[in-house]
């Protein structure tokens, strides 16, 4: 076994095998690991964005929820206290009272500090349609109307308001909000307003709550609300708990750099599982200042650890199988490609024993092909040299018999033949000259084909990276897609939301109506109880009014939602169009990347018969040196002719010996 890995290891099919199967096996592994830390950092990222984009949605609902339990708080005080004018107004037009005095009761309504509070700094205000302050806690008679937030309040007359707003002896100013409702006989904007950031006593945590428990992201995390103390407003299992103190084993106190840093992203250790184990979370949290509120959305890394891991265990199993098949791939190639080596070495063992009669069968076109076809060329003509040869030794043995008598003719013929071969030999030297001429342009044409091989595989290199990051294009762009569809899904749920809302508020319209039939039945007992029913209607009329502007609001998300969707898919379209060109240009480029190996093969092949050819020229010339040198010399010995006939002929027995051994 060993003795075969070694003849393997030696031979020229081996080493090639060898060669390039350690090549794939490190290009492999470097891509295995290129796409492992690719799909670890983009799995992170989308969990990072899907963890904002869950912290933003909560913090808005938050707000949304908020804000109406503000404004329908507000509304109902500015409607309540409109009601009350318009009562005093009837005094009037009854004759009860007079006009100044049914004013003054209202103005003393208002600004009555236990009726016309509102929050700690909050107050009822009366403007009218000039901006004037008619009735007012502290600035009565001031004209506001200069302000952009007047303005804006004598233009609406009836609805809500929020604007930024500094009290005196404030340094920063603040959101306020406010709800005004006109009394048209008196021109007297109602107005009932206070900082947002005081109404803390009016969110009914339980009803928010539930709302932010349903909301899961992935399969373990989930959003909660934090106070500024530290303290769970909303959490599915610990609502009430203090964590301030709360930190890691590094003592770490991360929940206090989150009341800290109040937006941003953490992560934190989890509290043991169901199974013992524990595992990393990644939080990100943003701030609620009108509340004082830190919402956090969590979950744990394992969720993207096993994800990884997934795709890690594919990748591997895939890598090996493309290994393996590879391996026997090449194998089975290399092993064709390297057969008519082989068959050449056997033909040339047979030679170096004697047998000039075997051939190279030939099967391809290429190189080998070609380098077969020479070996074998070369065969013929040794073939044909040996032959005659062999015709020369048996007429070189009958010629030196001859010799000695034809001395003195060959001393005659000897200066000619030397005079020609100085003429053979200068015009042996231009050709030479000429030869290693063009041998140098040759390899310089070899060179300019390998610097052109090598950047269309440079090219070639390129196009491969840009397909590589198309196909990235087309997988992010399909999930946005995806998130976008997910989304529109989401809106259908609020609608059903939406209608229940509304079917509660009929319902609450027709109890109202009821009740007021029972009021006025009552008669002066029940007109008490008349202005709540009222109170109530209004209420189920304002929750009719604000589901309106919800599915207003909703058909616009939905239309946007559609918008992106169609820009998505038209984009996509471009990227495929992107993709399917770039694979044209591959395409391309491999065609190039083949002729320019085969134009570097060729040239090399050419260059290599040039230099043999300029080493045969020096050869040829260096022997016709010696020629002339020999006739030269030949023309002064020949007196020692019947001497060097015999040395001859002893050589001629000898050359016969040798052509003898071989097989022709």
């Amino acid at each position: 076994m060993k003795k075969r890995f070694s003849s393997i290891l030696h031979s020229l099919s081996g080493k090639v095998q060898l060669v390039f199967g350690g090549l794939f096996l490190a290009i492999l592994a470097i891509l295995g690991a290129v796409i492992h830390f690719s799909m670890e950092q983009t799995l992170m990222r989308r969990n990072e964005a899907e963890l904002a984009n869950t912290s933003e949605l909560i913090y808005r609902m938050t707000e949304i929820y908020v804000d109406k339990v503000i404004q329908n708080y507000l509304r109902s005080i500015a409607e309540k206290s409109r009601e009350m004018a318009a009562y005093h107004y009837r005094l009037f037009q009854s004759g009860i009272l007079d006009e100044t005095e049914a004013l003054g009761r209202v103005r003393a309504l208002m600004l009555d500090p236990e009726y016309g509070r509102i929050g700690d700094t909050g107050y009822l205000a009366g403007v009218n349609r000039r901006g004037v302050l008619v009735i007012h806690p502290k600035s009565e008679g001031v004209d506001a109307g200069k302000h952009a937030f007047m303005k804006e309040a004598l233009q609406k007359k009836d609805g809500f308001l929020s604007y930024m707003w500094k009290n005196p002896g404030e340094t920063e100013p603040r959101e306020k909000v406010g709800y005004l409702s006109y009394f048209e006989p008196w021109d007297l904007i109602i107005w009932a307003s206070s900082y947002k950031s005081e109404f803390n006593s009016l969110i009914e945590i339980p009803d928010l709550a539930e709302r932010i428990r349903a909301i899961r992201i992935g399969k373990t995390g989930y959003p909660f609300i934090l106070d500024s103390n530290g303290r769970f407003l909303v959490h599915p299992t610990l609502e009430g708990r203090n964590i301030h103190e709360m930190g890691d084993d590094r003592g770490r106190l991360y929940v206090q750099d989150i009341l800290k840093r109040r937006e941003g992203m953490i992560r934190y250790p989890a509290e043991e599982d169901e199974t013992g184990g524990s595992a990393e979370k990644i939080a990100y949290f943003k701030y609620y200042p009108e509340m004082d509120w830190i919402v956090v959305s969590s979950m744990s890394t394992r969720e993207i650890t096993d994800s990884l891991n997934k795709v890690r265990n594919f990748s591997l199993g895939a890598l090996l199988t493309a290994c393996i098949a590879v391996s026997l791939a090449g194998s089975l190639v290399f092993t064709r490609m390297l057969r008519p080596v082989s068959r050449m070495k056997k033909v040339a063992d047979a030679v170096s024993e004697g047998d000039l009669t075997r051939r190279i069968e030939v099967t391809t076109r290429d190189e080998i092909g070609e380098l077969s076809t020479q070996f074998n060329a070369m065969l013929s003509n040794f073939n044909d040299v040996l032959q005659r040869v062999q015709s020369s030794v048996a007429v070189l043995l009958g010629a030196v018999q001859d010799l000695s008598v034809s001395a003195q003719e060959i001393s005659t013929t000897s200066n000619q033949q030397a005079a020609s071969v100085k003429e053979i030999v200068s015009t042996m030297e231009d050709s030479d000259k000429l030869t290693k001429s063009i041998s140098t342009r040759i390899t310089e044409v070899a060179r300019i084909a390998n610097t052109t091989r090598d950047a269309v595989s440079r090219g070639f290199t390129i196009i491969q990276e840009s397909l590589t990051k198309m196909d990235e294009i087309k997988a992010s762009n399909a999930e946005r897609i995806g998130g976008v569809r997910s989304l529109s899904d989401k809106i259908e749920n609020i609608w059903e939301i939406v209608n229940i809302i509304n079917s509660i508020a009929d319902q609450t319209k027709i109890i109202a109506f009821n009740a007021e039939l029972e009021a006025a039945s009552a008669g002066d007992a029940g007109k008490n109880f008349k202005i709540v029913a009222a109170e109530i209607r209004r209420l189920a009329d304002s929750t009719v009014e604000s589901t309106a502007e919800i599915k207003s609001a909703i058909n616009e998300i939905q239309h946007s939602s559609d918008n992106l969707i169609i820009a998505s898919e038209e984009g996509t379209e471009k990227i495929i169009e992107g993709w399917e060109l770039s694979n044209r240009l591959r395409l391309v480029f491999e065609d190039i990347q083949s002729s320019s190996e085969i134009s570097a093969g060729s040239a090399g092949h050419i260059a290599t018969s040039t230099d043999q050819q300029v080493a045969a020229f020096e050869q040829i010339l260096q022997t016709l040196k010696q020629i002339s040198e020999g006739i030269d010399n030949f023309v002064l010995s020949t007196r020692s002719t019947t001497e060097a006939s015999q040395k001859l002929k002893g050589m001629a027995d000898e050359l016969k010996q040798i052509v003898v051994t071989y097989v022709t």
